[in-house]
């Protein structure tokens, strides 16, 4: 390395003067360069120090140079005879991410926070790479120097760790990219998946020129690389890779592969976290615990530059006191800071320092609170301290997050903070009313936001309102609770039919009789739904009757439930159908409930597509659409499957699981299993029911008990027969017998059918027949036709049709078939083909079959008889 100095010259302020001695200082002890700040000559600081980085190639380090992976960025593991990482174990991806590490690519690694990003590119630059200069540079704009360097040699790697950093002001532009790539340099990134995700789904909606470019830039950046994803978790290859390694680091890494990946047990986040929920305990280390749970927050809410210790410590007074004050005993500050900056085994610490007592907290931490659903709540100390305007960074950012969160005051006053707004006028509150009135509901939201956050207390209420219309109940709950904690007396009964409508009766019950307390004729009619959600319907009738000529629509409604739940359908139509004319749009789905139950489900299906017409950003209405689709008597199951994406796109997630049993019947398990995992990650518990079944069709049988024993420990009986089939398809009767044997004893029907087929496959009927009899007493239509089946081979044909016809009865079609032949086979062709038709009418296969066999039958018979007359007697 060269020993140039370099003089710059001082076209600055003497603020500007500090910054730049500041910044030649960070650079000589970076890169060991000499550089001296004169008085005079020189362009200014960037450029001098571009001199003096390009006056020789030979500055800048071979990758073969830069050999351990931390220089990199790379998490270090805990130390271990004095090495800082593990031996590298082979990731899945390698082959291909090697095969596009070639001139003129920019490969870009996506994944977890710690799934091993930068480990990967690492060991992949030093396999491919060792001859080539690497160039690391400080932040976005200093990234041009990268196609300076590219005049001299084309072997230039240009290392872009987090690319979201790049991204932000100073940001690298995509010119420099593309210069990079076509002077056939190479550039090799990594980015956090939930950056990646974010980065992906923002839209060029600000209100900042500056905001869009940057937005734009960013896209064209990500749409230039060659995209490779890395799984927190390892795969069962890249775990049995590990396996073979004798660090016994790796090795206990290894045993808690099942919980987290590898590579993340490595950064030691699974300690992290935990010595951060045990530090709460009293006289432990609580304000250390609290300031990390201030930077966690801080960074949650936006922050993503490492925040003072003022900020923290003003911030933290508060997670202290929640959880219990001065009765923790917290130590002094000096302790708290020292034990959470304290490196754990030599890697990062629960507080990342940096430059003039600024911290971070360390990402492993975010990412787990971020996902656990005990702790999404970003209380409002820090929202507060956010938003005060002392802060310099982009609010528009702080914006984002406060109303992915759901917090739309807090994105309203990020926004003004941002775009240095003035505050709205006083019509804002009659504005709102204006919106909400005609339908508009997010001009409605927006209005009576910055009405409300004016004092208004009325737009709090109303804004609770906007948001049941949008079905967001949540933020409805918020805002109710909200006005009427503040005095809106109306408020106090929208919150509680919000919380009614959550099921959260007690609660519910609370509000409503403070209402009544207060006279509220309102309260009368919830009071009524009350009872109607406890299943007291006969106090809720006279209520609802004694109140219908004062809240006609909500009575209607009302009756219109009671009626359902009577199993009235034809009454609880009438009423909804008064609810509809009043303009509760909420009646057709209603409606189309009624008519679904009472077969009609061709007018379920319109009342449906109705409600989407009026509510087309509601999931709700495709979900039902695909249900009624799906269950009809003649099923559509290609726009059951359209809706149900919908619904999904929509942001319902349950429909994810009905979509998934729909392709995994078809079997198309490659999708069933992304859409199963979709839904088991956001909290559906059935999905993993379907998911252990599609493991079983696929015949990876061994995930597919590892899922079941851990629904059976949930207490899922349903696991029970899917053990038994997983055992039966593992070609271990005795074994499958057995866990069936329990489904039976638990209650599960269904599995004595599999018991029944097991008994009669090894040619025991007797044995299968008691089995059959249990599921068939539960309506289980298949039970009844193997039943059926049983005494057709005893031939005793007039109990055989009898149980086929329950079989039908049941809605098993291929009864329609057997019953058929039984009829064929006795010269009954009338009853024969009356059965055939059933079946046809159902969508049995076969019955259609046996019909055009049993027509083509006829048709020959007739012709033959036809041809005898033409030909006239013998002679």
């Amino acid at each position: 390395m060269s020993d140039e100095a370099f003089i710059l010259g001082p076209r600055h302020s003497v603020g500007k003067l500090v910054h730049a001695h500041d910044h030649a200082t960070t650079f000589q002890q970076e890169h060991g360069v000499q550089i001296y700040l004169g008085s005079g000559g020189g362009e200014n600081l960037g450029a001098a120090i571009t001199q003096a980085r390009l006056a020789s190639l030979s500055f800048w380090p071979l990758v073969r140079e830069v050999s351990d992976p931390i220089k990199w960025g790379a998490h270090p593991a805990p130390a271990r005879e004095g090495a800082r990482h593990v031996n590298y174990i082979n990731r899945d991806i390698d082959q291909a991410a090697l095969e596009a590490l070639k001139p003129g690519h920019f490969v870009l690694l996506i994944g977890d926070s710690t799934a091993g990003k930068t480990r990967t590119a690492y060991e992949a630059a030093q396999q491919l790479l060792g001859d080539y200069r690497v160039f690391m540079p400080f932040d976005g704009s200093e990234a041009a120097i990268a196609t300076e360097l590219l005049r001299h040699d084309s072997r230039v790697l240009l290392w872009l760790d987090d690319l979201d950093v790049f991204m932000a002001p100073p940001a690298i532009s995509v010119r420099i990219i593309d210069e990079v790539t076509q002077r056939n340099g190479i550039v090799l990134s990594t980015l956090r998946a939930e950056r990646f995700n974010e980065l992906s789904a923002r839209e060029d909606r600000s209100a900042f020129d500056t905001e869009r470019r940057l937005v734009r830039n960013a896209r064209q950046i990500m749409s230039r690389a060659e995209k490779f994803f890395l799984d927190r978790r390892w795969s069962n290859e890249e775990v049995d890779r590990a396996r073979t390694s004798t660090d016994p680091r790796l090795a206990d890494a290894v045993n808690h592969a099942d919980d987290y990946g590898v590579a993340e047990y490595l950064a030691a986040g699974p300690q992290l976290y935990e010595e951060w929920r045990n530090a709460w305990s009293p006289g432990a280390h609580p304000r250390a615990a609290a300031l990390v749970a201030s930077a966690i927050d801080f960074k949650r809410a936006g922050i993503n530059k490492p925040v003072g210790i003022g900020e923290l410590v003003r911030v933290h007074e508060h997670y202290l006191q929640e959880n219990g004050g001065i009765r923790l005993r917290p130590e002094t500050f000096e302790q708290a800071i020292s034990w959470a900056t304290d490196p754990l085994h030599a890697t990062t610490s629960l507080l990342v320092p940096y430059d003039a007592g600024t911290y971070k907290a360390f990402d492993y931490l975010v990412d787990k609170v971020a996902n656990s659903e005990k702790m999404k709540h970003i209380p409002d100390a820090v929202w507060d301290e956010v938003l005060s305007g002392h802060w310099d960074f982009d609010f528009h950012t702080v914006g984002e997050y406060a109303a992915k969160t759901g917090r739309t005051d807090l994105a309203e006053r990020a926004y003004r903070l941002a775009e240095s707004s003035d505050h709205e006028g006083k019509d804002a509150f009659r504005l709102g009313h204006v919106f909400a009135t005609a339908g508009d509901y997010d001009q409605a939201e927006n209005w009576y936001s910055r009405s409300a956050d004016s004092g208004n207390v009325h737009a709090l209420a109303n804004l609770g309102y906007v948001y049941v219309k949008k079905r967001n109940f949540p933020q409805a709950e918020k805002y109710f609770s909200d006005a009427a904690q503040k005095g809106d007396e109306k408020a106090t009964v929208g919150l509680a039919t919000i919380l009614l409508h959550q099921d959260r009766i007690d609660e519910a019950d609370t509000w409503c009789q403070i209402a009544e307390d207060k006279g509220l004729p309102e309260a009368k009619v919830m009071r009524a739904d009350i009872y109607m959600a406890r299943g007291q319907l006969d106090l809720a009738e006279p209520i609802y009757l004694e109140m219908s000529d004062a809240f006609p629509q909500k009575v209607a409604t009302g009756l219109g439930l009671l009626n359902l739940e009577r199993e009235n359908y034809r009454q609880a139509i009438t009423h909804f159908e008064t609810s509809l004319q009043g303009g509760e749009h909420g009646a057709l789905l209603s409606l189309a409930s009624c008519y679904f139950r009472l077969e009609d489900y061709a007018k379920a299906q319109d009342f449906s597509r109705n409600y989407i017409e009026e509510h087309p950003e509601d999931p709700i209405g495709y979900f039902n659409l695909a249900f009624y689709l799906h269950r009809a008597t003649t099923p559509d199951l290609e726009e059951a499957k359209r809706q149900y994406r919908k619904a999904i796109e929509l942001g319902y997630t349950k429909a994810a699981t009905n979509l998934a049993n729909l392709l995994s019947n078809e079997e198309c398990f490659e999708e069933a299993e992304e859409l199963y995992l979709m839904a088991v990650a956001n909290g559906d518990s059935k999905a993993q029911s379907g998911l252990a079944h599609t493991y079983r069709m696929t015949r990876r049988f061994s995930s597919a008990i590892t899922l079941l024993r851990r629904l059976i420990s949930d207490g899922n009986i349903a696991a029970y027969r899917e053990m038994g089939r997983v055992q039966e398809d593992m070609g271990r009767p005795n074994l499958a017998i057995v866990w069936l044997k329990k489904a039976v004893d638990m209650g599960d029907s269904r599995a004595g059918v599999r018991l029944g087929y097991i008994y009669e496959r090894r040619g025991e009927p007797k044995k299968a027949t008691p089995y059959y009899r249990v599921a068939a007493e539960d309506g289980d239509g298949h039970a009844y036709l193997h039943l059926a089946m049983i005494f057709e081979h005893r031939r005793d044909l007039s109990k055989a049709k009898e149980l086929y016809q329950k079989a039908f009865e049941n809605e098993d079609f291929e009864a329609a078939a057997r019953i058929g032949r039984l009829y064929w086979r006795e010269g009954d062709l009338e009853s024969c083909v009356e059965w055939l038709r059933k079946g046809v009418d159902r969508g049995d296969e076969e019955s259609k079959k046996l019909l055009s066999f049993f027509r083509y039958v006829d048709e020959a018979r007739a012709q033959l008889a036809h041809s005898s007359a033409l030909s006239g007697p013998e002679g």
